[in-house]
């Protein structure tokens, strides 16, 4: 009996373990910029898909806590924010209008 209640608690910790380790970071994060159509970014595809670390955003181009920076197109394209990496050299370019649907739905 004591063996199949320690098998069972193993299999619900390594279930319930496997459920927040897909849930990365915030989520799906939107933002809704002035005159253009909303950004959704997906902490999934960068980290799970794309293999980024969280401090490799976090702290040094991205705060953790939501609105504690003030994005915009402007230093985006200058290469802050989502440009320090969507460079075309990382990743595609935010400057190449081609590009603009990749974030922008």
């Amino acid at each position: 009996m004591k063996k199949a209640m320690a098998i069972c608690f193993l299999f619900c910790l390594v279930v319930s373990f496997g459920a927040v380790a897909d849930q990365v970071g915030g989520g799906d994060l939107t933002f809704n910029p002035k005159g253009a159509a909303p950004v959704v970014f997906s902490h999934r595809i960068h980290v799970n898909i794309k293999g980024l670390k969280c401090s490799g955003c976090h702290y040094h181009v991205f705060q953790m806590s939501r609105d504690s920076y003030k994005m915009d197109m402007g230093k985006i394209t200058k290469g802050e924010f989502c440009g320090k990496c969507h460079n075309g050299q990382k990743a595609f370019d935010v400057n190449d209008k081609a590009n603009c649907a990749k974030c922008h739905k």
